[in-house]
């Protein structure tokens, strides 16, 4: 209404109030709140003009947060792009003279890596603190006194929510049961196999519908081409190169979201 600047200000102090929203909303399959509640729903909004520098000043952080999105988005599509030039062969490297390396060979994803079930229950491991990593399906789940890989390594969530999601995980760490890890055999580059197996579409090998699974048997029959050692490490370096600027990006992003939210906090709280 006329007493407050813009539809601008009006957004940001709402979301705020989201998490509440979210709290009071009822139903089941559909979350709904009803139009009295917004009636009564009372706010603090300073001086006309003050509303009009806050919601320029957040204006500009959402224009920021917009920008690293879509630059986060553009490197993904980069690297999307690249990935499935290098591994239809499109596009080689040379070696340090100029040359072309050995023509890939195609073998079958089981002759290059191996499997390893872990069985570490998130349970079990509630109580425990200390200094290694433990992946879950979505990344790190926390840290842990021991671990079970010393080397790097590749992860794959085999069954729920996620299934086929692929991790790169350190060394001196392991996953949860819900996931397998996945290591190179001898002359094959750990960051070039999880590029490789990311460039595999998992999703054909998912059976089962209440709760989905994916199986080393099935997958590891997948033909793929694999170049010499020493063009592998070339790929993995150069593709290594883009994931950290993507990492980069997200990282601005993120700390640029919570900026807001805490500037958000401090004027609407």
């Amino acid at each position: 209404k006329e007493n407050v600047s813009s539809n601008w200000f009006l957004y940001n102090v709402l979301q705020i109030l989201k998490p509440e929203f979210e709290r009071i909303a009822i139903g089941n399959t559909i979350k709904t709140i009803g139009l009295p509640y917004f009636k009564k729903l009372k706010i603090t909004a300073p001086a006309f003009k003050e509303q009009q520098k806050i919601a320029s000043f957040l204006s500009a952080v959402d224009e920021k947060i917009q920008q690293l999105s879509r630059k986060k988005e553009l490197l993904e599509q980069y690297k999307k792009g690249i990935m499935q030039q290098l591994f239809s062969s499109k596009l080689r490297f040379n070696d340090e003279n100029g040359n072309d390396y050995p023509n890939w060979e195609e073998k079958k994803l089981g002759d290059v890596a191996t499997k390893k079930s872990s069985n570490i229950s998130a349970n079990k491991i509630e109580d425990n603190f200390g200094d290694f990593i433990i992946y879950g399906a979505s990344g790190i789940l926390k840290k842990v006194d021991f671990y079970k890989e010393e080397s790097d390594y590749i992860s794959i969530v085999k069954d729920g929510a996620g299934v086929g999601r692929l991790l790169y995980c350190k060394g001196k760490s392991s996953v949860l049961g819900t996931m397998e890890i996945i290591s190179p055999k001898q002359n094959i580059d750990t960051y070039f196999l999880y590029c490789l197996l990311s460039n595999i579409d998992f999703v054909k090998y998912v059976t089962g519908s209440t709760i989905p699974h994916i199986y080393c048997k099935d997958y590891s029959s997948e033909i793929c081409g694999i170049p010499s050692l020493r063009e592998q490490q070339k790929i993995a370096h150069f593709l290594s190169g883009i994931d950290s600027k993507i990492e980069q990006v997200n990282g601005e992003l993120v700390k640029t979201q919570e900026f807001k939210k805490g500037l958000l906090q401090q004027m609407f709280v």
